[in-house]
């Protein structure tokens, strides 16, 4: 994911309104789109999404840089959106419908067909299998920058998304199997 030059996130922490507005315009969509795909309501992921860049534009003046932003913004959505499921009690579920630019690797890699049904065999998922699969093959970040993220190691980042493809593949066989797919030929 495209980083943001080290100039704008000096200005932003100074206050300049400007630089803040820029970095909000570069980020808002893809942080809403993972904020959506945890809380699966879009909504309250917009919600959210202002609390994201509130909390951003508060904590920019101790951001030292030792990680990359957009792994240190992805890291406040994170929190915030699994802090919200707690609060609501209610299951993590990705939104079903997705635009094609956000269809995961896995998709086009397996040649999937019916991408509602993915993201309903990816909503099955326990949130750490869909909070790493999401941000690899939906966000494109790298293992270690998803590690950063969610706060696991490397090894246990990679064995994440082995499962969750694992898991997703078998899960989308199964149905496809039982008619619930029609593949092309």
């Amino acid at each position: 994911m495209e980083q943001p030059s080290p100039k704008i996130v000096r200005k932003a922490a100074q206050g300049e309104e400007s630089a803040l507005d820029s970095l909000v315009r570069l980020y808002y969509g893809p942080i809403q789109g993972y904020l959506e795909r945890i809380v699966g309501d879009t909504s309250d992921a917009q919600d959210l999404t202002q609390e994201v860049f509130l909390r951003m534009a508060r904590g920019l003046p101790r951001f030292e840089g030792k990680a990359k932003f957009t792994t240190w913004l992805f890291q406040i959505a994170k929190n915030l959106g699994i802090d919200h499921l707690r609060k609501r009690e209610i299951e993590w579920t990705p939104l079903y419908r997705v635009s094609e630019k956000d269809v995961p690797e896995v998709v086009r890699e397996h040649g999937f067909e019916e991408h509602e049904l993915l993201w309903q065999c990816i909503g099955r998922l326990d949130v750490d299998l869909q909070s790493a699969i999401v941000l690899r093959d939906v966000y494109g970040f790298s293992y270690k920058e998803i590690a950063e993220i969610v706060g696991a190691t490397l090894a246990t980042v990679k064995w994440r998304i082995y499962q969750a493809r694992e898991q997703v593949h078998s899960a989308y066989k199964a149905a496809a199997g039982s008619g619930a797919v029609t593949r092309k030929v």
